[in-house]
C-alpha cells in the first residue's frame, strides 16, 4: 500500500517536469526470475534540483534487446508517463543494453529518435575502480 502511494507521488512529480530520463538495470533475483529495476531522473521545478527516484521492479520474460526495450516502454506507459517527454536512457555496458544493433537503447531509439543514450555513471565508476 505504501509502495503504491510513493510510486504514485513519484509519477506525479515526473509528469510535472518538462522532460525525464529512464535508468534501467536487469538482474536475476533469488527465485531465478529476471527483474528490471526502473528509475527515473527528472528536474523538480519547485526545488530546482535534479531528482533520481526508483519507480518499480518489473519481471522480464524476453531478455533480447527488443524484448527488454518493449518492457521499458510498456511499463512507462502503464505508469502513465508520456513517452514524448522522455529524453534520455541510461544503462550498464552489457551488449544487450547498450548494443548499437538490436540493443535496448537502439530498439528504443528507433521508436523515439530524440533519446540520448548514456552509459550509467555508477557502472562507469565501478569499471574504473
Amino acid at each position: 500500500m505504501f509502495g503504491h502511494l510513493i510510486q504514485s507521488q513519484i509519477v506525479r512529480n515526473v509528469r510535472k517536469s518538462i522532460f525525464y530520463s529512464v535508468l534501467a538495470d536487469e538482474t536475476t533475483d533469488i527465485s531465478q526470475i529476471e527483474q528490471f529495476s526502473l528509475c527515473v531522473r527528472y528536474f523538480e521545478d519547485q526545488s530546482y534540483k535534479i531528482k533520481e527516484d526508483f519507480v518499480t521492479f518489473v519481471p522480464v520474460y524476453d531478455v533480447t534487446g527488443a524484448g527488454l526495450a518493449n518492457t521499458v516502454l510498456e511499463t512507462l506507459s502503464i505508469l502513465g508517463l508520456d513517452l514524448k517527454k522522455m529524453r534520455g536512457q541510461g544503462y550498464d555496458g552489457a551488449a544487450t543494453m547498450r548494443g548499437q544493433l538490436r540493443g535496448v537503447q537502439d530498439s528504443i531509439k528507433e521508436k523515439l529518435p530524440q533519446l540520448l543514450y548514456t552509459h550509467c555513471s555508477s557502472h562507469s565508476l565501478n569499471l574504473c575502480l
